[in-house]
């Protein structure tokens, strides 16, 4: 497969399914690690805005149903949620953008830095921070295992 291609399949893969699937998958095309990685976390950086859009400003094409609107568009800074949040601030958030699960955790990263009413710089650095930590373990957890495999293939 060509590198283009194989890195529009990894970018692909990254933005519908996970980032374990996605480093896993341009492990195994032998994509070189600084574009697959550069590619990974600006990947992750470009939905930040977007995340963190709908968590501050809440789901306006839901206000037509009342209980969702009253859902997404509470004040979350005085719940039960937040309060626990609280106390984990930055690095709290950077744990939760570091999950290598559907969206990278930078959803759930963008809600927890709005909920925290934390500075839009520092929410943003924290959840990038998290990205590169996770697309950094995560790499060299699955180049053993990509390397195993290919080993026991042959």
């Amino acid at each position: 497969m060509s590198l283009p291609l194989a890195t529009a399949a990894v970018a692909l893969v990254s933005i519908l399914a996970n980032r374990i699937l996605a480093v896993g998958l341009g492990l195994w095309l032998h994509i070189p690690a600084a574009l697959m990685l550069c590619l990974l976390i600006s990947l992750d950086i470009v939905q930040i805005p977007f995340f963190y859009r709908l968590s501050e400003h809440g789901f306006s094409f839901l206000d037509g149903i009342p209980a969702a609107k009253n859902f997404f568009n509470r004040d979350w800074s005085s719940t039960r949620l937040a309060r626990w949040m609280m106390p984990l601030g930055g690095p709290g958030v950077m744990l939760v953008s570091a999950m290598p699960t559907f969206g990278g955790g930078i959803w759930l990263a963008s809600f927890f830095a709005c909920a925290l009413r934390m500075d839009r710089r520092a929410g943003y650095a924290w959840i990038i921070l998290g990205s590169v930590l996770s697309y950094g373990a995560l790499y060299w957890i699955l180049t053993t295992l990509v390397q195993t495999v290919r080993y026991f293939v042959r």
